[in-house]
């Protein structure tokens, strides 16, 4: 942060007048996420979407032409990410919701629809253009998946020439990365890693049941998402249960997608939990940490999502559009075998969470948005919240939402920190979120890429999102 003071004060000394800017936010707390320092009494000015200076506010000279915004009693941090959605069909109500959640930044990590690729990037072009208001949107498309895939639209691949082609095709076509997931064969999955690191492009997604997880990270796969990889990796049954998952495979064909497929796999995740070996947890972790893995837990996802809480939360309900809220409603109203398989291992999933941390495996917030009973940024400030209950500090859950996905995901240089020079993403605060991070809850305004949102316009976006037609995206 010392850096920063002095860049600003810097840039103010070559001036002979106050620097042009079309914002300011005076006199505010500025909460440095790389070491977890305040800094009071600062102020920041943004010209476009960048930080032009930040430093003492009695130092920083504001242009009369500036919008003030009077940060006083406030802290402001990065904008958050939310590093696992699926909002590519749902932007209508999404992105308002993560807007005004603080949300500024998503990873979108699969969407069903026809010309998956070609829709994401429509969406970011939309976004660069300023014909659509949105958090950054980091997405690779479709999901690439054995034969039969588990969702539709999967790019499919059956062996290595067709998962190398695979890679080829999405990295060509502008896919910010790819994403594995559960029903491919080792062969074609070791290929396109081995594809992916010749072109370039990193690779995220599940660990294939069938891949052993501590081959998957010694291979190079960048992300695992849900915890799945610590949690085969802790099972001492591991070899039966890969052969049992391949005897499933040979069955699918034969089996409706729900309840048969979904309950079958879940039988077998669950006996991952139940074959559980604390050490073998341990060296899991060991060796992803070796590696440079990193993880995104989705605990608000993996651990039971609480159907019937939901939906007599009106706090969490009154957001959604009414559609939608029906749905979910008639969803919390019938059964429920996923969650009666794994409404159990809350606890393990945590204990495995705290294993990675202790382990030093990189943390990342992420939620699985565009499943059922998970609202778009509000489910992010939940994620937060459970990663403090697995042991992470507050500081160390908003650097999983802030300053670690921009390192992640290759933006440190313009992402992650409040700093002259940087893209103008961030998020003012009421409390500190060091003291407690349910303060990230607590937003008195949000700037998405140098666009300020005062808590009234914030309150206009809920608004719009709960007014909105899903149906007509």
């Amino acid at each position: 942060m010392r850096d920063v003071l002095v860049l600003g004060l810097f840039l103010l000394a070559g001036c002979a007048q106050a620097p042009s800017a079309d914002l300011a936010i005076r006199d505010v707390t500025i909460v440095d996420v790389a070491d977890g320092t305040l800094h009071p009494a600062q102020t920041v000015l943004v010209k476009g979407n960048r930080i032009v200076a930040v430093g003492p506010a009695d130092a920083v000279a504001i242009a009369r032409s500036a919008e003030v915004v009077d940060g006083e009693g406030g802290y402001l941090a990065p904008g958050l990410w939310d590093a696992h959605v699926h909002s590519a069909t749902s932007t209508g109500w999404h992105f308002p919701l993560y807007l005004a959640h603080g949300i500024t930044s998503v990873r979108n990590m699969h969407t069903s629809a026809e010309g998956a690729l070609e829709l994401v990037l429509s969406i970011k072009q939309q976004l660069a253009d300023g014909e659509m208001r949105g958090p950054r949107f980091l997405a690779n498309g479709a999901v690439i998946d054995g034969d039969p895939p588990v969702w539709p639209g999967s790019v499919v691949v059956r062996n290595a020439e067709e998962a190398r082609a695979a890679v080829d095709r999405l990295a060509d076509g502008g896919a910010d990365f790819l994403k594995v997931y559960d029903r491919l064969s080792p062969e074609a999955y070791f290929a396109i890693l081995e594809r992916a690191a010749e072109r370039g492009i990193p690779v995220d997604g599940h660990v294939p049941p069938l891949v052993p997880p501590e081959e998957a990270a010694a291979s190079g796969q960048r992300t695992f998402e849900h915890t799945s990889g610590i949690a085969a990796g802790c099972n001492a049954e591991a070899t039966a249960l890969r052969a049992d998952y391949a005897a499933y495979l040979e069955r699918v064909p034969e089996m409706p997608p729900f309840p048969d497929q979904l309950v079958g796999f879940f039988r077998l995740v669950r006996r991952q939990f139940d074959a559980r070996d604390a050490e073998l947890c341990v060296e899991a972790a060991r060796i992803f940490s070796e590696h440079g893995v990193v993880s995104v837990p989705t605990l608000v996802a993996n651990s039971g999502s609480d159907p019937q809480g939901f939906v007599a939360d009106a706090s969490r309900l009154d957001l959604l559009p009414p559609s939608v809220g029906e749905a979910w409603r008639a969803m919390a109203g019938g059964p429920d075998p996923i969650g009666e398989l794994l409404g159990a291992v809350d606890a393990t999933i945590l204990d495995n969470v705290r294993l990675l941390h202790e382990a030093g495996v990189p943390i990342l917030a992420g939620t699985d948005v565009g499943n059922p009973f998970l609202v778009p940024g509000e489910s992010l400030h939940r994620e937060l919240e459970r990663l403090t209950e697995a042991g992470l500090s507050p500081l160390e859950a908003l650097q999983a939402a802030t300053v670690l996905p921009a390192r992640v995901f290759g933006l440190e240089d313009s992402l992650g920190t409040v700093e002259a020079g940087k893209l103008a993403d961030l998020v003012l605060l009421e409390g500190d979120p060091l003291q407690g991070i349910s303060n990230t809850r607590r937003i008195r305004a949000v700037i998405a890429d140098g666009r300020l949102y005062r808590r009234s316009e914030l309150d206009q976006l809920l608004t719009e999102a709960s007014r909105s037609d899903p149906g007509a995206e």
